[in-house]
Order: structure tokens, then C-alpha cells, then sequence
């Protein structure tokens, strides 16, 4: 009698040892995150009540964010690292109206940078799968150029130069291990941030100007990604 209880709590023990290896302290963490993947087509046609001239435009636009991370165990399912945000935005579109034979082509490429401290707090969870918590910081810069240049000859670029730029926030996700020490992710959380950028307008012909732009922001980020658990005394 006694027997069949000391089998299943053998085994029960020795899956909770396995499990508890993976987000141990001293372990650490590496991975990759992929967030805010799109590539958008689009065909706009827009009337106004005032005027019988239609409007169109059509492009279209691609952004990617790749956010590599590492991370160690300062305790028991409490990991305390840093990641990096690597993330760039095109776009290309063209525009025009029944009321003109002319017609304006605008792109623009923006690249971005952010790097920051995260701690993430595990909780729960079994050997298929651990829910997580994450606080992290952010801080960086994002820049590029938008240029248009119309059918008749004449153009304009706006140059972008960060001034500042910084987000906060929380996030909750779920790994699932798809060996003893691979899991899978997928993560959503709510950011707040805010920005600051110049710009500098120049037109192919007349003057130029300068301008600033401040704004704040609230976002939900969602991410899926592979983490990798080193256990303490490996490399």
C-alpha cells in the first residue's frame, strides 16, 4: 500500500526537479523575439461633398522588430537581463486626383534602435509550460527620411532627427517548452512611452523649414519568440 504511493511521489518529485533546472538561479536565459511583423497594400479613393474631384492613393508599407535578449537568475524564477530592439518601417505610396493629369510618389525608410534592463518572474506552470511576468525599460532613437517627388518635376525631403525617445511597460506570456531547455512564446503586454523628434523640411525649390514634434503614446506589443534556459555551470 505504501509502495504505491511512494512511486507517484518519486515521479512527481523528480518532474518538479526537472522543471525547477530550467528557472533555477544561477541558470540564464538567451533568446529571440519577433514583434509587430505587418506588410500592408492599400487602395484609397476618397470624395468630398464640396468639390467633384476624387482623390486617390495606393502603396503599400512592410515593418519587422527583432528583439534578441539575455538574461540571468539572481533567484528562483526571477531573471534580470537586458534586450535590444532592432526594427525598420518602409513605405511607398502614390497619390493623385481626377482634377489634375499629375501625380506625387512619397517613400519613406525609418530605422529604429532601443535597448533596456527587463526583469521577468515566473510562476506556476508544469513541465510542458510556464506563465511569466515582465516589467521592462526602453530607451532610444528612430530616424530616416520620407521623400516625395511629383510627376511636374518638383520634390521635397524631410530628414528625421530623434531628440529623444523612451517606453515603459508590463508584459504577460506564456512559454511553452518544447524540449528540456527550448521553450516557445508568445507574449502581449501595455506600454506607455514618449517621444520627441525634429524634422527638417526641404523643397526643391523656395525655403525650407525646421519643426519639433512631441507626442505620448499607449500601445499593446505583441510578440512570439524562442528562449533557450542554460543551466547554472554551463557556458
Amino acid at each position: 500500500m505504501t509502495r504505491k504511493f511512494i512511486m507517484p511521489l518519486c515521479f512527481l518529485l523528480s518532474s518538479s526537479i526537472s522543471l525547477f533546472a530550467q528557472v533555477e538561479k544561477g541558470s540564464k536565459l538567451l533568446g529571440v523575439s519577433f514583434g509587430s511583423i505587418s506588410f500592408t497594400n492599400s487602395d484609397n479613393k476618397t470624395t468630398y461633398s464640396n468639390t467633384p474631384v476624387i482623390y486617390k492613393s495606393t502603396g503599400n508599407s512592410a515593418s519587422i522588430y527583432v528583439n534578441p535578449n539575455i538574461a540571468w537568475f539572481l533567484a528562483n524564477k526571477i531573471a534580470v537581463g537586458g534586450s535590444v530592439s532592432v526594427g525598420f518601417y518602409t513605405s511607398k505610396s502614390t497619390s493623385s486626383n481626377s482634377g489634375s493629369s499629375s501625380s506625387t510618389e512619397n517613400t519613406s525608410k525609418q530605422p529604429s534602435v532601443y535597448l533596456g534592463p527587463f526583469a521577468r518572474f515566473y510562476f506556476g506552470g508544469s513541465s510542458k509550460g510556464m506563465p511569466f511576468a515582465q516589467v521592462n525599460l526602453n530607451i532610444g532613437v528612430s530616424g530616416g527620411n520620407s521623400k516625395s517627388v511629383s510627376s511636374t518635376g518638383s520634390s521635397s525631403e524631410t530628414k528625421t532627427i530623434p531628440k529623444s525617445d523612451y517606453n515603459a511597460g508590463v508584459t504577460f506570456g506564456y512559454e511553452h517548452f518544447i524540449s528540456k531547455y527550448v521553450g516557445l512564446y508568445g507574449s502581449f503586454g501595455l506600454n506607455y512611452g514618449k517621444t520627441k523628434t525634429s524634422y527638417e523640411y526641404r523643397p526643391s525649390s523656395g525655403n525650407g523649414y525646421d519643426y519639433t514634434s512631441e507626442y505620448s503614446r499607449f500601445y499593446i506589443p505583441v510578440n512570439v519568440g524562442l528562449q533557450v534556459h542554460i543551466p547554472r555551470g554551463k557556458k
